[in-house]
């Protein structure tokens, strides 16, 4: 119903659409019995978890090589390769790690050749390799989290999941269901977006919404901080973890100090996120099930929200309580209710401590400086890689300039704009979302045309003759058809994207 509908498609029929997908999302999780979905399909999201993980084991070269081309497509026919690549996960974690990858493989592979014969060949072709299919299962993360929030409320059936069933049962609702969702969603933004804007030509517009490894834009990623000396000093504290072991409950405790130690100047645990670390750690050293999995008891929530004083806001925060996928994708709580019992994992409360880390520091006016100069920092950083000169100009005269690079020919002045976004607050209405682009894109454009009247200033940094070109790459991604205005998360394209920039006279 879906598969042709865009930006350009009229907002009645992608609401439909969106609706239309709603309900078979619903229909299709109204079979399964709560409980047991829910538990396989969180220990299917931990089998994800890891296999996207062992991108960042330290592997024998050989074994590498031999782990990242195991052909996935193949394994139904021949299974020898696996059984060998598990002998090698065994050696490095464990017999329950190695066959916790095995059955995840051996689902992916039944999943790829179904995909195949119901002739979607490009989707089969994500799983012709471990490597491709780990390129595949980081896509789909935010999705499979958000299917497991609509389990509570969907899951109305008598049908029991078990261990071999979650990927071929939960895959194909994702990928012939969700994400058509999603991509309806996102067209009605586009589309609205562009009509507050005046833009007819729908190709010449992207909704670049996120960053690389399909992560949501931030002031300042953790990444991009450096420790000083009182953060080294924090992170000192750090629990030594096992080898053998990619998450651990000591690994998220580690997290919540490596954010505390990342950001020390702002003192988190003095805002929001102090009570919520504190609250997190509690629940690492009492509630969790072989270093993964997180089971608790309403009342036994209830009583630590009582005794440690947690605010009303926090609370609401880490259970889920909508009904709907739309709702579920744009949540971060890290908590399922069925009955009187809640299920969460490790990995899940390290994301929600990530997402409250953002929240908490976005209400801090120092930061919201500071993140403006860790962003030129950080554009600076991915131009000098791509082989353009950086100069050292931060003022000429009374004029201020971000970052200013040389490269092509051309003295390329650019503006870096860190604008705050609550991108769920937006994305849930399009019409709100319209109105804040629209007032983004505007501002971004007076911004280049001051820079245009005032480039004389720069014309003393140019080879003689030489080209000054002017652009803007904002940190959280607006809408437009401006070739000057760029996304951060496309800066690695920055070449090819001002290529007819720097031919224009």
């Amino acid at each position: 119903m879906t598969e042709t509908l865009g930006p350009s498609s009229p907002p009645e029929l992608l609401m439909k659409g969106i609706e239309f997908q709603e309900r078979s999302v619903a229909k299709l999780l109204s079979t399964y019995e709560r409980k047991s979905a829910i538990s396989e399909w969180l220990a299917t999201i931990r089998s994800i978890e890891e296999t996207v993980n062992l991108m960042t084991v330290d592997w024998d070269e050989e074994f590498k090589a031999e782990l990242f081309s195991l052909r996935i497509l193949q394994l139904t026919s021949s299974s020898e390769p696996l059984r060998r690549v598990r002998r090698g996960l065994a050696k490095r974690f464990d017999d329950e790690f190695a066959d916790r990858f095995a059955s995840l493989m051996m689902q992916l592979s039944a999943l790829g050749v179904s995909f195949r014969q119901k002739g979607f060949p490009q989707l089969a072709s994500a799983f012709s390799t471990l490597s491709t299919a780990v390129g595949y299962l980081q896509s789909r993360r935010r999705a499979c989290v958000a299917l497991l929030h609509c389990m509570p409320n969907a899951c109305i059936g008598s049908t029991v999941v078990s261990s071999l069933d979650p990927v071929l049962v939960f895959f194909p609702v994702i990928e012939i269901h969700a994400i058509q969702l999603t991509t309806c969603h996102n067209a009605l933004l586009v589309g609205a977006a562009m009509k507050k804007l005046g833009i007819d030509d729908f190709g010449m517009s992207e909704f670049a919404s996120l960053d690389d490894q399909f992560l949501e834009p931030e002031r300042s990623r953790i990444t991009e901080m450096e420790l000083d000396e009182k953060g080294h000093a924090i992170f000192a504290r750090a629990e030594k973890l096992r080898a053998d072991r990619l998450f651990s409950a000591a690994e998220l405790r580690n997290d919540l100090l490596l954010l505390e130690a990342a950001y020390a100047e702002f003192d988190l645990s003095m805002t929001n996120f102090g009570r919520a670390a504190a609250l997190i750690r509690n629940i690492s050293r009492n509630f969790v099930d072989r270093d993964f999995s997180i089971k608790m008891r309403v009342r036994e929530m209830e009583t630590l929200f009582k005794r440690m004083d947690i605010s009303p806001d926090l609370q609401n925060a880490l259970v889920f309580r909508g009904t709907s996928y739309a709702e579920s994708i744009q949540t971060y709580a890290p908590f399922v209710r069925v009955d009187d019992t809640l299920s969460s994992s490790i990995t899940l409360l390290s994301r929600f401590a990530y997402h409250w880390r953002a929240r908490s520091l976005d209400r801090i006016k120092r930061f919201q400086i500071r993140s403006g100069f860790i962003f030129e920092k950080a554009v600076a950083a991915c131009l000098e890689r791509q082989g353009y000169e950086i100069r050292d100009i931060k003022r000429i005269d009374r004029h201020e300039f971000d970052v200013i690079a040389a490269g092509d020919g051309v003295l390329w002045n650019i503006q870096c704009k860190n604008n705050f976004l609550d991108l769920a607050y937006l994305e849930a209405s399009p019409a709100r979302f319209a109105r804040f682009n629209h007032r983004l894109v505007r501002s971004y454009e007076r911004a280049l045309m001051k820079d245009r009247r005032r480039e004389h200033v720069l014309s003393g940094q140019t080879e003689a003759g030489g080209q000054i070109e002017h652009v803007v790459i904002a940190r959280f991604p607006v809408i437009c058809d401006n070739p000057r205005i760029l996304p951060f998360s496309r800066i690695s394209e920055f070449r090819s994207r001002t290529k007819d920039l720097r031919t224009q006279s």
